[in-house]
């Protein structure tokens, strides 16, 4: 009452034409105009206002009809990781399911990634609750390798991570989940699958290979994409590089489908056939070995032993087998939007 008896004191001495008021009363009076609006507007001797009072407040009524989520980063660069040790943050997401199924008969795809480094590795699941155990699997190839001590696991509130919580617990792993509907705030994950599921589309279609060798060819581009310069890491580099120090070599990487022979051991038969026709689908990081598939035995195996290594070119595959076999897409940029949707979660 004193404040509304003041500033009609106050309008009662203005000049003709001119309003007198508070900072918040025009606030109100201008539809809840912005405080830096309303004061360049003061600013002009011809605007008919002037400002008694600039204190400001925070407006209930503003933040009922105006607030919106906090803005996120542009890009998830680690600046505001709680740790910022290599290894400390892990970040998951699971994609599925994945239409079609994989040569194994898995649908899902589950990633964990570095924060610092952005070092990724995917895993294959047939159930979305399998998700606890491949992060159990994670953890100690990876601490194991590199040395390193996880402290948080960060995902989204799905419910494929519930079982994971009693392991954090018992291993004094830090959860972080991120707010319904706020992908963002697990960006770096979600990112990954994207960027992964791209390179795969490419692979497949340009290989010729079934839909079904997509789980392969997620490997393979995490493989290969470990080993690549980062945009996201000082100095733009590889996150194996970040997390040994050492350069990796690119030199073994080939095209994924690559016609090969594989030796074949003939035991005591001297006529017996030293080799048989396979295609690389990626290679295994632990023996160094390719993992070419074998289509006359419908089977994959890991070997070191190959030869006559060579890219794929598109309808020359034989697959020998009752898959269905896709034609290598025609040369372009991009696939065409209805192939993509060809390898893809349903959600």
């Amino acid at each position: 009452m004193d404040q509304l008896l003041m500033n009609v004191m106050n309008e009662d001495e203005s000049p003709p034409g001119v309003q007198r008021d508070s900072l918040i009363g025009f606030h109100v009076r201008l539809g809840h105009l912005a405080y830096d609006t309303i004061e360049l507007i003061a600013k002009n001797s011809d605007s008919g206002i002037e400002i008694t009072d600039r204190t400001r407040s925070n407006c209930a009524v503003c933040a009922q009809g105006k607030q919106t989520r906090a803005r996120q980063p542009k890009k998830d660069s680690g600046e505001h990781a709680p740790i910022h040790q290599v290894g400390a943050v892990i970040c998951s997401d699971l994609k599925g399911p994945m239409t079609p199924l994989d040569r194994l008969g898995n649908r899902y795809l589950v990633n964990f990634v570095d924060h610092k480094s952005n070092y990724c590795q995917v895993f294959l699941a047939k159930k979305k609750d399998e998700a606890a155990k491949k992060f159990r699997d994670f953890l100690v190839q990876f601490e194991k390798e590199f040395g390193c001590s996880v402290h948080i696991l960060r995902t989204d509130g799905g419910g494929e991570y519930r079982n994971v919580n009693l392991f954090c617990k018992d291993n004094g792993i830090a959860r972080q989940v991120s707010e319904v509907n706020n992908q963002a705030a697990n960006g770096k994950a979600e990112r990954m699958h994207r960027t992964v599921l791209n390179m795969v589309r490419c692979m497949i279609f340009g290989s010729g290979l079934p839909l079904s060798f997509w789980s392969d060819a997620a490997e393979y581009a995490t493989y290969i994409l470990n080993r690549s310069p980062t945009r996201g890491n000082e100095g733009k580099k590889s996150p194996l590089e970040v997390l040994t120090g050492r350069q990796p070599r690119l030199s073994d990487i080939v095209v994924f489908g690559s016609k090969c022979t594989a030796f074949r051991d003939p035991g005591k038969r001297s006529m017996a056939q030293r080799a048989q026709m396979a295609h690389v689908i990626g290679r295994d990081a632990s023996t160094k070995g390719f993992k070419v598939y074998i289509p006359s035995e419908h089977k994959v195996i890991v070997t070191r032993h190959v030869q006559n290594l060579e890219s794929l070119k598109g309808g020359e595959v034989d697959l020998c087998t009752t898959e269905t076999v896709v034609p290598a897409a025609p040369d372009r940029e991009s696939p065409s939007p209805d192939e993509a949707s060809s390898v893809e979660a349903e959600t």
